[in-house]
């Protein structure tokens, strides 16, 4: 088996670590964060490092990750259930809306843990650094790739800050959407990749809070929390480990007046002003514990080899490395994983490092990201639309008739079980988005449920009343 740098020790650098450590692999994760690892539930949810700033902000957990460590890495699986994170099943809570529901065999498929990123993370870590053969080394940054003289397209390990370098069969990168890596490639002289890149157009405020009643203090209308989206913000309550769920609102990056969400103030101000979420944050329901954390500059990117371009030998780069998507999504974790099995797989089925193992771990890259990164491309664009024009006074477009968009899908899906098995299946990445959007019968059944409009939806505010909202003091 090989010796693998992992660059990156984050949630994608551990995730790499497990699947090849457990493939046989002996793995050196290498960190940049030079902070002490916190080693508790509390300790991680205040361990803030600024390169990974999606840590501070809510998360929900795929179906397609929860089984593969269910599946793959049963101890890390066990391992969230026992630090307080929670096991549910989103065909145990479907829409009310459906009326008589029965479930099927595939829907115990879509179960998702309820945790906070950094619970899941330190779990994650403990359980990686009990295999033999992983180690972790923090306050390490990685400034350069080194390759092989008599082999240039080939990596062979890399260069840290002071010119310390360190050798191994292969190098992963997993260091995240800010990654160094094209930098890296043009300095050894390999082919760069090319970048596609679209802004997501949406600024993301966060607070975490800690339930202090028994039962649930408002409806839970999402299997993983209680959420909408409406015409110029969404606001999405998340469930998390030992009684905590944290509250998110995104609203449009050029939304001036709405920047005093960053504020405790205005930020329980517009909760209040949200009737689906208003009990959750009401006195006796909650206490926050955490300030408001703000995220921004998203974009949905890709990189990919450009076409003609010889294959990199040694050098793997997974996950947001790779492809990045908004995260209201849920879904950097799942693909994370995926692709580092995936990697894990494929090294075990093309062991030899040359251009054969290179170039099929582009193809089978590529053909696992494209089609997320697509969708959310998609999915942003029609969402910003409807945004601008409410925020502008304008009318927002309305998709061409036959195209079925996730908000059309969602809306029918709240009538019809079979559109919302489809839904919640593409949502939880257990099948391709294609199978949503180009799918025929689903076209004409979400044609069927909105002939006559589309269902009611749960309130948010107008316009108006949020505006009114963020710009009072609370009481």
């Amino acid at each position: 088996m090989s010796t693998v740098i992992v660059i990156g020790g984050s949630v994608l650098g551990l995730g790499a670590a497990l699947a090849l450590a457990d493939a046989g692999h002996e793995v050196a994760v290498v960190e940049r964060a030079a902070e002490p690892l916190p080693s508790t539930v509390d300790e991680a949810a205040s361990w803030h490092r600024p390169t990974v700033p999606q840590g501070l902000q809510s998360h929900a957990f795929a179906s397609l990750g929860c089984n593969l460590l269910r599946e793959r890495a049963r101890d890390v699986y066990d391992g969230l259930l026992a630090a307080g994170a929670r096991e549910i099943n989103l065909a145990d809570a479907p829409p009310p809306t459906l009326g008589r529901f029965e479930r099927e065999a595939a829907d115990d498929n879509l179960r998702m843990v309820l945790a906070r990123r950094s619970t899941f993370e330190l779990v994650l870590r403990e359980r990686v650094l009990t295999r033999p053969g992983v180690t972790v080394t923090t306050g390490r940054t990685v400034r350069g790739l080194l390759t092989d003289p008599d082999d240039p397209d080939r990596v062979t390990g890399v260069r840290f800050d002071g010119g310390e370098t360190q050798r191994a069969d292969l190098v992963v990168d997993a260091s995240g959407r800010k990654s160094a890596a094209d930098a890296w490639l043009a300095e050894a002289g390999l082919p760069a990749r090319e970048v596609a890149s679209e802004s997501c157009k949406i600024v993301y405020y966060t607070r975490y809070y800690r339930m202090l009643c028994d039962a649930p203090p408002g409806p839970l209308n999402r299997g993983f929390g209680a959420g909408g989206l409406w015409d110029h913000y969404t606001a999405v309550l998340f469930l998390g480990d030992n009684r905590t769920f944290s509250i998110s609102f995104g609203v449009l990056p050029e939304d001036t007046e709405l920047k005093a969400l960053r504020t405790e103030e205005a930020f329980t101000a517009a909760v209040r002003a949200t009737p689906l979420l208003a009990g959750w944050v009401a006195p006796g329901n909650s206490e926050p514990i955490s300030p408001v954390y703000a995220m921004g500059s998203l974009d949905n990117s890709l990189r990919s080899p450009a076409p003609g371009s010889r294959p990199v030998k040694g050098f793997f780069a997974i996950g947001d490395s790779v492809c990045t998507t908004n995260p209201s999504y849920g879904r950097g974790v799942s693909l994370g994983l995926r692709h580092a099995f995936e990697l894990a797989d494929l090294l075990t089925e093309y062991p030899t490092v040359d251009e054969r193992q290179a170039g099929e771990f582009q193809a089978r890259t590529q053909a696992l990201v494209r089609p997320w990164f697509e969708e959310a491309v998609a999915n942003d664009r029609g969402r910003a639309g409807l945004w601008e024009a409410t925020v502008s006074g304008g009318q927002p477009q309305r998709p061409p008739a036959g195209v079925v968009t996730f908000g059309l899908a969602a809306a029918a899906g709240s009538k019809d079980p079979v559109v919302w098995r489809r839904v919640a299946n593409v949502m939880m990445m257990l099948r391709p988005p294609a199978d949503l959007y180009a799918d025929d019968e689903i076209r004409s059944r979400v044609g069927q449920v909105l002939a006559g409009g589309p269902p009611p939806q749960l309130p948010g505010a107008s316009r108006a009343e949020l505006l009114a909202a963020v710009r009072l003091p609370v009481a």
